[in-house]
Protein backbone atom coordinates (compact mmCIF):
# COMPACT_ATOMS: atom_id res chain seq x y z
CA UNK A 1 0.00 0.00 0.00
CA UNK A 2 1.71 3.34 -1.08
CA UNK A 3 2.26 5.76 1.39
CA UNK A 4 2.81 9.75 1.50
CA UNK A 5 5.86 11.11 2.34
CA UNK A 6 4.59 12.70 4.90
CA UNK A 7 3.94 9.33 7.04
CA UNK A 8 7.51 7.96 6.05
CA UNK A 9 8.90 11.53 7.90
CA UNK A 10 6.53 10.80 10.87
CA UNK A 11 7.98 7.08 11.24
CA UNK A 12 11.47 8.55 11.41
CA UNK A 13 10.92 11.17 13.83
CA UNK A 14 8.94 8.59 16.35
CA UNK A 15 12.09 6.38 15.14
CA UNK A 16 14.34 8.80 16.73
CA UNK A 17 12.12 9.89 19.78
CA UNK A 18 12.60 5.88 20.22
CA UNK A 19 16.11 5.50 20.05
CA UNK A 20 16.28 8.48 22.53
CA UNK A 21 13.86 7.23 25.25
CA UNK A 22 15.85 4.27 25.03
CA UNK A 23 19.22 6.11 25.71
CA UNK A 24 17.50 7.92 28.26
CA UNK A 25 16.40 5.21 30.38
CA UNK A 26 19.74 3.56 30.04
CA UNK A 27 22.01 6.52 31.05
CA UNK A 28 21.57 7.11 34.69
CA UNK A 29 24.15 10.15 34.06
CA UNK A 30 24.47 12.59 31.67
CA UNK A 31 28.48 11.02 30.84
CA UNK A 32 26.72 7.79 30.59
CA UNK A 33 24.21 9.34 27.80
CA UNK A 34 25.62 8.16 23.96
CA UNK A 35 23.55 7.74 20.54
CA UNK A 36 24.85 5.59 18.60
CA UNK A 37 24.49 7.73 14.84
CA UNK A 38 23.34 4.48 12.97
CA UNK A 39 20.63 3.56 15.79
CA UNK A 40 17.26 5.99 14.53
CA UNK A 41 18.01 4.41 11.27
CA UNK A 42 17.72 0.48 12.24
CA UNK A 43 14.75 1.81 14.02
CA UNK A 44 13.13 2.84 11.04
CA UNK A 45 13.56 0.00 9.02
CA UNK A 46 12.14 -2.20 11.91
CA UNK A 47 9.20 0.07 11.56
CA UNK A 48 8.32 -0.17 8.19
CA UNK A 49 8.57 -3.91 8.43
CA UNK A 50 5.73 -3.42 10.68
CA UNK A 51 4.28 -1.76 8.88
CA UNK A 52 4.54 -3.91 5.89
CA UNK A 53 3.53 -7.00 7.92
CA UNK A 54 0.14 -5.36 9.01
CA UNK A 55 -0.27 -3.90 5.56
CA UNK A 56 0.20 -7.54 4.06
CA UNK A 57 -2.67 -8.84 6.61
CA UNK A 58 -4.60 -6.58 5.67
CA UNK A 59 -4.27 -7.40 2.22
CA UNK A 60 -5.14 -10.98 2.51
CA UNK A 61 -7.86 -10.70 4.65
CA UNK A 62 -9.29 -8.33 1.79
CA UNK A 63 -8.96 -10.73 -0.48
CA UNK A 64 -10.79 -13.57 1.33
CA UNK A 65 -13.18 -11.40 2.33
CA UNK A 66 -12.75 -11.14 5.87
CA UNK A 67 -11.61 -7.61 6.50
CA UNK A 68 -14.07 -5.47 8.41
CA UNK A 69 -14.35 -2.07 10.52
CA UNK A 70 -14.50 -3.63 13.53
CA UNK A 71 -11.90 -3.37 16.60
CA UNK A 72 -11.76 -6.76 16.94
CA UNK A 73 -10.80 -6.94 13.71
CA UNK A 74 -7.47 -4.54 13.49
CA UNK A 75 -6.16 -5.79 17.25
CA UNK A 76 -6.28 -9.63 15.24
CA UNK A 77 -4.05 -8.31 12.89
CA UNK A 78 -1.90 -6.73 15.36
CA UNK A 79 -1.32 -10.28 16.88
CA UNK A 80 -1.22 -12.48 14.07
CA UNK A 81 1.67 -9.77 12.77
CA UNK A 82 3.83 -10.36 16.25
CA UNK A 83 4.65 -14.13 14.94
CA UNK A 84 5.49 -12.98 11.33
CA UNK A 85 7.67 -9.88 12.65
CA UNK A 86 9.19 -11.43 15.96
CA UNK A 87 10.27 -15.07 13.98
CA UNK A 88 11.45 -13.08 10.36
CA UNK A 89 13.51 -10.83 12.63
CA UNK A 90 15.58 -13.26 14.28
CA UNK A 91 16.02 -16.00 11.36
CA UNK A 92 17.60 -12.79 9.73
CA UNK A 93 19.05 -12.08 12.56
CA UNK A 94 20.92 -15.85 12.94
CA UNK A 95 21.48 -15.68 8.59
CA UNK A 96 23.59 -12.83 9.46
CA UNK A 97 25.40 -14.38 12.26
CA UNK A 98 25.64 -17.60 10.36
CA UNK A 99 27.71 -15.71 7.76
CA UNK A 100 29.96 -13.42 9.95
CA UNK A 101 28.03 -10.02 9.12
CA UNK A 102 26.75 -9.86 12.53
CA UNK A 103 27.77 -11.27 16.00
CA UNK A 104 25.23 -13.53 18.17
CA UNK A 105 25.00 -15.55 21.42
CA UNK A 106 22.24 -17.57 20.84
CA UNK A 107 23.36 -19.87 24.26
CA UNK A 108 22.90 -17.22 26.29
CA UNK A 109 19.00 -17.69 27.32
CA UNK A 110 18.71 -14.27 28.86
CA UNK A 111 20.24 -12.66 25.36
CA UNK A 112 17.32 -14.65 23.49
CA UNK A 113 14.32 -13.48 25.73
CA UNK A 114 16.03 -10.11 25.51
CA UNK A 115 16.22 -9.84 22.07
CA UNK A 116 12.15 -11.56 21.73
CA UNK A 117 10.89 -9.24 24.15
CA UNK A 118 12.29 -5.65 22.53
CA UNK A 119 11.08 -7.20 18.61
CA UNK A 120 7.76 -7.59 20.50
CA UNK A 121 7.64 -4.69 22.23
CA UNK A 122 8.93 -2.41 18.98
CA UNK A 123 6.60 -4.14 16.89
CA UNK A 124 3.34 -3.73 19.23
CA UNK A 125 4.39 0.17 19.96
CA UNK A 126 4.39 0.94 16.17
CA UNK A 127 1.76 -1.47 15.35
CA UNK A 128 -0.62 0.41 17.95
CA UNK A 129 0.20 4.24 16.63
CA UNK A 130 0.53 2.54 12.85
CA UNK A 131 -3.61 1.09 13.56
CA UNK A 132 -5.64 4.28 13.09
CA UNK A 133 -4.03 5.19 9.76
CA UNK A 134 -4.52 1.81 8.79
CA UNK A 135 -8.01 1.91 10.14
CA UNK A 136 -8.47 5.28 7.96
CA UNK A 137 -7.11 3.73 4.58
CA UNK A 138 -9.44 0.43 4.89
CA UNK A 139 -12.61 3.39 5.88
CA UNK A 140 -11.61 5.88 2.78
CA UNK A 141 -11.60 2.51 0.28
CA UNK A 142 -14.71 1.40 1.45
CA UNK A 143 -16.58 4.63 0.97
CA UNK A 144 -15.32 4.84 -2.33
CA UNK A 145 -16.33 1.06 -3.20
CA UNK A 146 -19.72 1.97 -2.29
CA UNK A 147 -19.70 5.40 -3.90
CA UNK A 148 -18.75 3.08 -7.38
CA UNK A 149 -21.22 0.29 -6.80
CA UNK A 150 -24.27 2.70 -6.49
CA UNK A 151 -23.06 4.56 -9.56
CA UNK A 152 -23.56 1.39 -11.01
CA UNK A 153 -26.45 0.37 -9.97
CA UNK A 154 -28.04 3.38 -10.57
CA UNK A 155 -26.88 3.50 -14.51
CA UNK A 156 -27.91 -0.03 -14.49
CA UNK A 157 -31.93 1.21 -13.17
CA UNK A 158 -31.42 3.81 -15.62
CA UNK A 159 -30.79 2.07 -18.52
CA UNK A 160 -34.07 -0.25 -17.67
CA UNK A 161 -35.82 2.33 -17.12
CA UNK A 162 -34.80 3.68 -20.30
CA UNK A 163 -35.78 0.37 -22.07
CA UNK A 164 -39.14 0.04 -20.76
CA UNK A 165 -41.88 1.41 -23.19
CA UNK A 166 -45.21 3.77 -21.71
CA UNK A 167 -47.06 0.80 -19.33
CA UNK A 168 -50.69 2.40 -20.83
CA UNK A 169 -49.84 2.38 -23.96
CA UNK A 170 -48.58 -1.74 -24.26
CA UNK A 171 -51.32 -2.63 -22.20
CA UNK A 172 -53.81 -1.32 -24.16
CA UNK A 173 -52.27 -2.93 -27.11
CA UNK A 174 -52.14 -5.96 -25.44
CA UNK A 175 -56.08 -5.98 -24.59
CA UNK A 176 -56.90 -5.14 -28.20
CA UNK A 177 -54.50 -8.06 -29.83
CA UNK A 178 -55.92 -10.50 -27.37
CA UNK A 179 -59.60 -9.60 -28.46
CA UNK A 180 -58.29 -9.98 -32.12
CA UNK A 181 -57.74 -13.48 -31.53
CA UNK A 182 -60.09 -15.91 -32.25
CA UNK A 183 -60.98 -17.54 -29.09
CA UNK A 184 -60.14 -21.24 -30.17
CA UNK A 185 -56.32 -19.83 -31.20
CA UNK A 186 -55.29 -20.88 -27.60
CA UNK A 187 -51.92 -20.64 -28.53
CA UNK A 188 -51.45 -16.93 -29.54
CA UNK A 189 -53.90 -16.48 -26.38
CA UNK A 190 -51.73 -18.49 -23.91
CA UNK A 191 -48.62 -16.19 -25.48
CA UNK A 192 -50.46 -12.77 -24.79
CA UNK A 193 -51.35 -14.13 -21.12
CA UNK A 194 -47.59 -14.80 -20.37
CA UNK A 195 -46.53 -11.34 -22.12
CA UNK A 196 -48.80 -9.26 -20.37
CA UNK A 197 -47.75 -11.20 -17.08
CA UNK A 198 -44.25 -10.48 -17.72
CA UNK A 199 -44.48 -6.88 -18.48
CA UNK A 200 -46.47 -6.18 -15.55
CA UNK A 201 -43.91 -7.52 -13.60
CA UNK A 202 -41.21 -5.05 -15.02
CA UNK A 203 -43.55 -2.01 -14.35
CA UNK A 204 -44.55 -3.11 -10.71
CA UNK A 205 -40.75 -3.86 -9.51
CA UNK A 206 -38.94 -1.18 -11.34
CA UNK A 207 -38.42 0.89 -8.37
CA UNK A 208 -37.95 -1.67 -6.00
CA UNK A 209 -34.36 -3.31 -4.98
CA UNK A 210 -35.60 -6.40 -4.04
CA UNK A 211 -38.74 -8.71 -4.85
CA UNK A 212 -39.14 -12.03 -3.25
CA UNK A 213 -37.64 -15.13 -5.16
CA UNK A 214 -41.47 -16.27 -6.10
CA UNK A 215 -41.99 -13.85 -7.79
CA UNK A 216 -38.91 -13.60 -9.56
CA UNK A 217 -39.50 -17.71 -10.20
CA UNK A 218 -42.72 -17.20 -11.89
CA UNK A 219 -41.32 -14.09 -13.73
CA UNK A 220 -38.79 -16.26 -15.12
CA UNK A 221 -41.38 -19.01 -15.72
CA UNK A 222 -43.11 -16.59 -18.27
CA UNK A 223 -39.86 -15.14 -19.78
CA UNK A 224 -38.74 -19.21 -20.80
CA UNK A 225 -42.11 -19.62 -22.17
CA UNK A 226 -41.90 -16.66 -24.81
CA UNK A 227 -38.34 -17.84 -25.31
CA UNK A 228 -39.24 -21.50 -25.92
CA UNK A 229 -42.32 -19.92 -28.48
CA UNK A 230 -39.31 -17.87 -30.14
CA UNK A 231 -36.92 -20.10 -30.41
CA UNK A 232 -38.98 -23.69 -30.44
CA UNK A 233 -36.53 -27.13 -29.45
CA UNK A 234 -33.18 -24.74 -29.87
CA UNK A 235 -33.49 -23.48 -26.53
CA UNK A 236 -34.26 -25.99 -23.14
CA UNK A 237 -35.07 -24.81 -19.64
CA UNK A 238 -34.38 -26.96 -17.29
CA UNK A 239 -35.80 -25.94 -13.14
CA UNK A 240 -34.19 -27.65 -9.95
CA UNK A 241 -35.79 -25.87 -7.29
CA UNK A 242 -34.40 -27.03 -3.83
CA UNK A 243 -36.71 -24.73 -1.52
CA UNK A 244 -40.17 -25.53 0.12
CA UNK A 245 -42.47 -23.43 -2.08
CA UNK A 246 -43.21 -20.89 1.27
CA UNK A 247 -40.07 -20.30 1.77
CA UNK A 248 -39.81 -18.73 -1.48
CA UNK A 249 -41.64 -16.08 0.08
CA UNK A 250 -38.77 -14.99 2.69
CA UNK A 251 -35.85 -15.00 0.31
CA UNK A 252 -35.30 -11.87 -1.31
CA UNK A 253 -33.51 -10.75 -4.87
CA UNK A 254 -33.52 -7.77 -7.49
CA UNK A 255 -35.93 -7.61 -9.29
CA UNK A 256 -34.56 -9.38 -12.97
CA UNK A 257 -31.63 -10.52 -11.92
CA UNK A 258 -32.76 -14.09 -13.69
CA UNK A 259 -33.88 -12.32 -17.07
CA UNK A 260 -30.81 -10.63 -17.22
CA UNK A 261 -28.75 -14.09 -17.02
CA UNK A 262 -31.10 -16.19 -19.39
CA UNK A 263 -30.87 -13.33 -21.59
CA UNK A 264 -27.04 -13.61 -21.46
CA UNK A 265 -27.19 -17.28 -22.20
CA UNK A 266 -29.22 -16.82 -25.18
CA UNK A 267 -26.88 -13.76 -26.57
CA UNK A 268 -23.32 -15.85 -26.37
CA UNK A 269 -24.11 -19.26 -27.14
CA UNK A 270 -25.98 -20.86 -30.22
CA UNK A 271 -28.85 -23.31 -29.90
CA UNK A 272 -30.63 -25.81 -32.46
CA UNK A 273 -33.06 -28.39 -32.53
CA UNK A 274 -30.32 -31.01 -33.16
CA UNK A 275 -27.78 -29.10 -30.51
CA UNK A 276 -30.65 -27.66 -27.88
CA UNK A 277 -28.47 -25.67 -25.20
CA UNK A 278 -29.68 -26.73 -22.07
CA UNK A 279 -29.85 -23.77 -19.12
CA UNK A 280 -30.40 -25.04 -15.94
CA UNK A 281 -31.70 -23.17 -13.08
CA UNK A 282 -30.79 -24.36 -9.42
CA UNK A 283 -32.24 -22.72 -6.53
CA UNK A 284 -31.16 -23.71 -3.16
CA UNK A 285 -31.77 -22.03 0.25
CA UNK A 286 -29.12 -19.42 -0.25
CA UNK A 287 -28.61 -19.05 -3.89
CA UNK A 288 -30.02 -18.77 -7.63
CA UNK A 289 -27.94 -20.51 -10.06
CA UNK A 290 -27.93 -20.42 -13.94
CA UNK A 291 -25.50 -22.91 -15.91
CA UNK A 292 -25.22 -24.18 -18.96
CA UNK A 293 -22.55 -25.88 -21.49
CA UNK A 294 -20.28 -23.60 -23.70
CA UNK A 295 -21.60 -23.31 -27.27
CA UNK A 296 -20.27 -20.00 -28.40
CA UNK A 297 -21.62 -18.03 -31.86
CA UNK A 298 -19.41 -17.99 -34.75
CA UNK A 299 -19.94 -13.96 -34.38
CA UNK A 300 -19.07 -13.04 -30.77
CA UNK A 301 -21.58 -10.89 -29.36
CA UNK A 302 -21.00 -7.38 -28.40
CA UNK A 303 -21.10 -5.65 -25.35
CA UNK A 304 -19.70 -8.91 -23.34
CA UNK A 305 -19.22 -8.54 -19.83
CA UNK A 306 -21.13 -5.49 -19.22
CA UNK A 307 -24.31 -7.16 -18.14
CA UNK A 308 -22.67 -8.85 -15.37
CA UNK A 309 -20.82 -5.47 -13.91
CA UNK A 310 -24.38 -4.00 -13.61
CA UNK A 311 -25.92 -6.83 -11.97
CA UNK A 312 -22.65 -7.27 -9.44
CA UNK A 313 -23.42 -3.55 -8.19
CA UNK A 314 -27.14 -4.19 -7.51
CA UNK A 315 -26.40 -7.29 -5.91
CA UNK A 316 -23.50 -5.83 -4.22
CA UNK A 317 -25.99 -3.33 -2.55
CA UNK A 318 -28.16 -5.97 -0.57
CA UNK A 319 -25.47 -7.84 0.87
CA UNK A 320 -21.59 -8.48 0.82
CA UNK A 321 -21.03 -11.78 -0.96
CA UNK A 322 -20.29 -11.74 -3.97
CA UNK A 323 -21.49 -13.05 -7.33
CA UNK A 324 -19.71 -16.26 -7.95
CA UNK A 325 -18.70 -16.84 -11.94
CA UNK A 326 -17.52 -20.14 -13.04
CA UNK A 327 -16.12 -19.38 -16.48
CA UNK A 328 -14.88 -23.07 -18.12
CA UNK A 329 -14.04 -23.99 -21.78
CA UNK A 330 -16.75 -26.47 -21.45
CA UNK A 331 -19.56 -24.76 -18.94
CA UNK A 332 -20.83 -21.15 -17.67
CA UNK A 333 -22.33 -20.76 -14.74
CA UNK A 334 -23.62 -17.73 -12.69
CA UNK A 335 -24.58 -17.62 -8.73
CA UNK A 336 -26.21 -15.20 -7.35
CA UNK A 337 -26.42 -14.69 -3.10
CA UNK A 338 -30.12 -14.75 -2.05
CA UNK A 339 -30.90 -12.33 0.95
CA UNK A 340 -33.42 -13.73 3.70
CA UNK A 341 -35.89 -11.44 5.02
CA UNK A 342 -36.17 -9.54 8.48
CA UNK A 343 -38.38 -11.24 10.25
CA UNK A 344 -40.27 -8.90 12.39
CA UNK A 345 -41.12 -9.67 15.79
CA UNK A 346 -44.23 -10.36 17.37
CA UNK A 347 -45.68 -7.71 19.35
CA UNK A 348 -45.85 -7.36 23.32
CA UNK A 349 -49.36 -7.08 24.23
Amino acid sequence: MRKKPWFYSFVLVLSVLLALYTRLTMAVTVEEFYLFPDAPFWLFLEALLVVYVLDWLHARATRLGRSNGRASYYFGLLWRGVLLFVGGLQLLNGLLVLTGVARGDFGNWYALVRGLSSDAFLYLLVGSVYLPFLYQQHAAQVRVEVERLEKEATQARLQALQQHVDPHFLFNNLNILAALIEPSNTTAHDYVTHLASLYRYLVRTRQQDAVPVAEELAFLRDYQFLLQRRFGAAYVFEEDVQVPTQELEHLLIPPGVGQELLTNALKHNLGSRTRPLRVRLTLTASSLQVSHARQPRPVPAPGEGSGLAGLRARLALLQDTPVHIDDTPEQFSVTLPLVRRASVPDEVE
